[in-house]
């Protein structure tokens, strides 16, 4: 006998995933510069980039939510890439959710392939999701996240050295964005870094009172 689900009930379904997801970032100790308010930011960035886009709100949303996991003090694995990681996290969490099994592969290569090092995934949803996570770490949101971590992340251990890569995200990332909306906004984040900067400059004998 075949089952009819109401629109209802799907819509109430997908609410329910939507929380657990959240839930489970929430939990997971995540520092606040890749923690939840991080992937509210990457997902509707995304779908600001690609408005003119009908994307799959449910593969981009889970994507979102699980694309930093693998660097979550509770799964995190030592010397293992994050991204790589998240993906196996992500494809563990999905499946004890029960998870349409069809859009788990689009999920998991948004995942795997967010990262600004490596080559765009083969959907729209992991495009402007890898778009959004790099366009997160220009600008003044970009900054705002360099200086968060300050002494919390092992290759930014002094001001001195947020400012360092400060400067090597706005000479680098913009070119690693591919769509025409956002190479649009990584000029403008590009140019808040650089603005920062040079008044940090100013006002810091040259970086040297830092």
């Amino acid at each position: 006998m075949a089952y009819i689900v109401s629109k209802e009930a799907k819509e109430a379904n997908y609410m329910k995933f939507r929380q657990e997801l959240i839930q489970i970032v929430e939990k997971s100790g995540a520092h606040p510069a890749w923690g939840i308010k991080h992937c509210f930011r990457v997902y509707h960035l995304a779908k600001e980039l690609s408005s003119h886009l009908m994307l799959d709100d449910e593969v981009l949303f889970a994507a979102a939510m699980l694309h930093d996991t693998g660097k979550y003090p509770i799964y995190a694995i030592k010397n293992v890439d994050h991204a790589l990681r998240s993906k196996g996290v992500a494809a563990n969490l999905l499946q004890q959710m029960m998870f349409s099994p069809d859009k788990i592969p689009l999920i998991l290569d948004a995942v795997e392939n967010h990262m600004y090092y490596s080559e765009p995934g083969r959907s729209d949803e992991a495009v402007y999701l890898r778009e959004s996570d790099i366009l997160d770490n220009l600008g003044n949101i970009g900054l705002m996240r360099l200086f968060s971590c300050v002494g919390q992340d092992e290759l930014i251990q002094t001001p001195e050295q947020a400012v360092e890569r400060a400067r090597l995200f706005a000479d680098a990332l913009p070119d690693k964005v591919s769509t025409k909306s956002g190479k649009r906004l990584a000029i403008k984040r590009r140019e808040e870094t650089l603005r920062f900067l040079a008044g940090i400059k100013r006002q810091t004998a040259e970086f040297a009172w830092i």
